[in-house]
């Protein structure tokens, strides 16, 4: 019987054995592939820790309030809130309404509106229509409109009843003033509530009565009772006269 030989089960185990040992080098030389790799891609990033915390801090401070820790912020602004100062309130007041008609010149009557009766004249010693309202008052006094309107007409002397001015205040209101001087008004002129149209002078037909301004008021031609039509409030002299004749 011949004698087995083993020579070529370790000429196997050698060339297993050279194997491994390149398999080794491939691994070696891919891991220093990838590890030269990683560090070229890592060159450009700065890793100093100081660098970080300097950037950082930078950026803080260009972000954050300097408000001091722990101080409530009252001033900050919200979306609606108003870009300009507001006004101060509005008035809770109402204006007065402007006076439409005011008395001409003192509030005390001396001879009442006859209302188309026959009234006692101490001037004329007699009876007659007393169309108008008599208002104590001083020679010199200044005479007012009573309302706005124009100058209608202007007498500078009528006989009977001296300086006279007629004012139209339009919707057929008319206003007669008579014992008035006038100096500065001509007719068109308009005139506004209150505004002076001449000074109190004398009344021949009425001279027996004093200084006094005689004022008439007619609505579409007809007389009206003047101290109804201004509707102020009027005082009556102790001497008024206007007792009608019965």
């Amino acid at each position: 019987m011949g004698h087995i030989k083993f020579d070529k089960g370790r000429k196997g185990k050698r060339n297993l054995n050279g194997f491994y040992l390149a398999l080794a080098v491939c691994l070696v030389a891919v891991g220093g592939v990838a590890i030269a790799t990683f560090y070229k891609s890592t060159t450009g990033i700065k890793t100093k820790p100081d660098d970080i915390i300097s950037n950082s801090t930078t950026t803080l401070n260009r972000t954050v309030p300097t408000q001091p820790v722990g101080k409530v912020v009252t001033n900050v602004p919200k979306d609606n809130t108003p870009t300009t100062t507001p006004g101060p309130p509005a008035s809770t007041t109402t204006a007065k309404a402007a006076d439409l008609f005011i008395l001409p010149l003192s509030n005390e009557i001396i001879c009442q509106y006859s209302n188309n009766k026959p009234v006692y004249s101490k001037t004329m010693n007699d009876w007659r229509v007393h169309n108008g309202v008599d208002f104590k008052g001083t020679k010199g006094q200044s005479v007012k409109a009573l309302a706005d309107g124009e100058i209608l007409s202007i007498n500078k002397k009528d006989s009977l009843w001296g300086g006279m001015v007629v004012i139209n205040h339009g919707y057929g209101i008319e206003s007669r003033y008579c014992g008035v001087t006038v100096s500065s008004l001509k007719k068109g002129d308009t005139v506004k509530v209150g505004e002076v149209i001449g000074s109190l002078s004398d009344i021949p037909y009425e001279s027996a009565e004093g200084p006094h301004l005689h004022i008439e008021i007619l609505v579409n031609g007809e007389y009206v009772n003047p101290v109804e039509a201004i509707g102020r409030e009027v005082k009556y002299s102790s001497e008024t006269t206007g007792t009608q004749k019965k």
